[in-house]
């Protein structure tokens, strides 16, 4: 399945797992595939608004220890060394080092 994002704006990362989320993305599947990354202490909180008569879903991140900093490079740290298969980690870290 392909799906083709028309962002004229811009799209953040809660939109997009958002959009996900309300195109049928199951929010256990979502966060139990995010928890093959080395993050813990973590929680999805999902809600349905509607903004000028649209409705959308909201997507929370909800972290327990917000104190933890990340820079570029530990973001690719933490996907080279996830438990995320070879095939996602050579499709996801070339657009990282762009």
């Amino acid at each position: 399945m392909i799906a083709y994002f028309d962002c004229f704006s811009g799209i953040s990362g809660d939109m997009t797992l958002g959009a996900l989320i309300d195109l049928g993305v199951d929010v256990t599947w979502l966060s139990d595939t995010l928890s093959n990354m080395p993050l813990h202490d973590f929680q999805l909180s999902v809600s349905s608004v509607f903004c000028n008569g649209i409705q959308a879903k909201s997507v929370d991140v909800v972290i327990k220890n917000s104190a933890t900093r990340r820079n570029y490079a530990d973001i690719i740290s933490l996907i080279e060394k996830s438990s995320l298969s070879a095939d996602v980690k050579k499709k996801a870290l070339p657009y990282l080092r762009k």
